[in-house]
């Protein structure tokens, strides 16, 4: 017999089915225990994830790191779970190659100037909270959209960095409220919209002193990401794989933040 915890930890990797998802965001919604058990659940793999990108600070000898760079990992026959599911099991076996002599990095290059890069990814993070918290309704949010000046003065002294809630109107989307996140061990502001049919879009920022140059746009879990930098802070726009605004959401939220 399948435990909660088991049942929770698959329905944040994607293990689950689509029926079983769906049984889980409904379960959610009704069982406040539950919903802190899977808060929990993330809050562990969010320390995981940020021991690792604490490992991968420390630099390594570069020829060992070249050798790593250099080599094709297998992927394993009886792996039911796509790797692209998975993007921090990807940066684990990194480390556990990398892990000689007590020190593990990644180095990226082959002479004595190569940059250290530090591997952490907060986007990853961000869709897992997006697939639980954009299926609620009632627990849509913590703080709602009536109270914008407690949201915006709780949150930037939450994150340590300027948070603004955009007016995104022109875009067809209502502002709901807001949630504060832990991602890539930081915390992380997010602000809730919904569309017309009720579909939910989150901005996400996180304070950093290394802003993201330029717009990336991705997709992890299902839903798309459109990322970029602003002063001491990164940015992303998160929804539904199939929207195809996005970016002029994106856009319309840089200009404003």
């Amino acid at each position: 017999m399948i435990t909660n915890e088991e049942k929770l930890s698959a329905f944040l990797d994607g293990e689950l089915s689509d029926e079983e998802s769906r049984q889980i965001e409904a379960a959610l919604t009704d069982d406040p225990r539950l919903q802190e058990q899977l808060e929990a659940l993330m809050a562990v793999d969010a320390a995981v994830k940020d021991e690792f990108a604490a490992m991968l600070e420390e630099p390594v000898p570069l020829n060992l790191a070249a050798s790593v760079q250099n080599a094709t990992l297998g992927s394993v026959a009886n792996d039911v779970v796509p790797p692209s599911r998975r993007p921090w099991m990807s940066m684990a076996a990194a480390v556990a190659l990398l892990a000689v002599g007590g020190t593990v990095g990644y180095v990226v290059g082959t002479t004595p100037s190569a940059e250290v890069v530090v591997a952490a990814s907060w986007l990853d993070d961000i869709a897992d909270y997006h697939r639980v918290y954009s299926g609620q309704k009632r627990h849509l949010v913590e703080v709602g959209a009536e109270d914008p000046d407690h949201i915006q003065t709780w949150l930037t002294a939450s994150i340590g960095a300027d948070v603004r809630i955009p007016d995104l109107s022109t875009q067809g989307l209502r502002f709901q409220g807001a949630r504060l996140l832990v991602a890539a061990g930081k915390p992380v502001s997010q602000l809730m919209y919904t569309d017309g049919d009720g579909r939910v879009v989150a901005l996400c920022q996180i304070q950093t002193q290394t802003p993201r140059d330029g717009r990336v746009e991705s997709v992890i879990g299902g839903f798309e990401l459109v990322s970029w930098g602003g002063e001491a802070s990164n940015f992303v726009v998160i929804g539904d794989q199939d929207r195809g605004d996005l970016t002029a959401i994106a856009q319309a939220a840089a200009e404003q933040v």
